[in-house]
């Protein structure tokens, strides 16, 4: 998976970011965080009576593909961060990735005897930090809601002075 699919979340991160700008790229960043966790969620309810180890599987790499794309969508995201502070920010979200492993290993796998409640948890925990991403927002940038020069005043301004520059235009005859 990490061959592909953390590509893949950059790519789908690029390719959001050149259509619908930072928009795009926190909802790319937002789905692969949200199916992480229903990936992740759906593996902790498999045991030998709904599916077995087939079926845990297909969860299990669905899950991964998603863990990936959600490294490559948040790389796609952190150079708007701090730009200032690229490489201290990079560093950052590196090691938060691994201190996040740590502290889900210890809150949830380490001290729970139930075999598949972690995982259920875990998947609580991921769908947490999707749910950070809808706050996030850059005022010249915008945020998953809204893109900087689309609020209600700027577009009636705007229509204002497009309808104004159309009266001043003369319109070419058709000869």
């Amino acid at each position: 998976m990490n061959l592909f699919a953390r590509s893949l979340g950059g790519i789908a991160s690029d390719w959001a970011n050149a259509r619908w700008e930072m928009q795009g790229r926190l909802w790319c960043h937002f789905l692969a965080l949200f199916f992480e966790a229903v990936f992740l969620f759906f593996f902790g309810c498999i045991d030998s009576s709904t599916g077995g180890w087939p079926v845990a599987l297909v969860a299990l790499v669905c899950f991964s593909i998603c863990v990936n794309a959600a490294e490559g969508t948040s790389y796609g995201i952190v150079p708007y961060m701090i730009p200032q502070d690229l490489a201290i920010v990079s560093a950052v979200v590196g090691a938060g990735g691994t201190l996040g492993a740590v502290i889900a290993t210890w809150s949830f796998y380490k001290s729970i005897s139930d075999v598949l409640l972690p995982f259920k948890l875990h998947a609580c925990y991921v769908m947490f930090w999707a749910l950070t991403v809808l706050p996030m927002r850059w005022d010249h940038l915008g945020s998953m809601w809204w893109r900087p020069g689309n609020n209600k005043t700027a577009g009636v301004e705007g229509a204002s002075a497009e309808a104004a520059s159309a009266k001043d235009t003369p319109v070419a005859s058709a000869a």
